[in-house]
């Protein structure tokens, strides 16, 4: 099977091509410049792959959480591509993939996005099982989180920094009996990516046109708009 993965839900660009056995991978981590690039790497890697773009048998993206833009960016190209070729597209949780990597831990694995703002974006995850939904967190929710837990591991591309100030918040004073590690050891994102799209599809089949990214915080103009009405309501009193 013939398999494209593409990833811009975060500062870093994962692409992968996977033809029948052969797995080729893209990533670079720089300026968000997601929409200018993607499509011509796209179309590069398919053609050295010796590919068209209707040779794809499936289309995967991740659903979030992660960037407002980065998100649409992938799954607008891929639904494009979709739409173009009739190809199926599937999408995939972006915590999943990054926990599935230390799915082997004997303990809670916590995936790190950095959601700006002092926030992140993450899930707790056991033995290879979600144990939470996707949260939109502090340094001190996720202490509260960790507080009767005996092993955690972090992971994802902010987990040291994620980690860092969770010791300067008093992770060690608050939780004493926690043993904290961090693996920011780099992996092939896209293709973990592609692997979980093909269990996604052959469990569930494609996903809807119509779906559009998982977002888990309103976005700055929904927030600026539910205070323009909130001033509003409150000059009408």
């Amino acid at each position: 099977m013939n398999i494209l993965a593409v990833d811009t839900s975060t500062n870093a660009m994962n692409i992968a091509v996977v033809k029948d056995k052969e797995r080729t991978s893209f990533h670079h981590v720089g300026k968000m410049e997601h929409s200018e690039n993607l499509m011509p790497r796209i179309m590069d890697m398919t053609k050295k792959a010796g590919l068209t773009l209707n040779d794809y048998d499936l289309l995967v993206c991740p659903k979030g959480p992660g960037s407002f833009t980065g998100l649409r960016i992938a799954m607008s190209a891929l639904k494009g591509i979709a739409v173009a070729t009739d190809t199926p597209l599937v999408t995939v949780d972006t915590n999943l993939v990054l926990s599935s990597q230390v799915a082997y831990f004997d303990g809670i694995v916590v995936p790190v996005i950095d959601a700006k703002k002092r926030r992140f974006y993450t899930a707790l995850f056991k033995n290879g099982a979600r144990v939470t939904k996707d949260i939109d967190t502090t340094e001190e929710e996720m202490i509260e989180l960790l507080a009767d837990e005996k092993r955690v591991l972090f992971t994802g591309p902010d987990a040291q920094m994620f980690y860092d100030k969770l010791l300067k918040k008093g992770l060690k004073e608050q939780c004493p009996t926690l043993d904290a590690f961090v693996d920011s050891s780099s992996f092939d994102f896209a293709i973990k990516l592609a692997e979980l799209g093909l269990c996604e599809f052959n469990k569930n089949g494609p996903a809807e046109m119509g779906i559009g990214p998982t977002y888990i915080r309103k976005s700055d103009a929904e927030v600026a708009l539910e205070n323009k009405i909130k001033e509003m309501n409150k000059s009408e009193i």
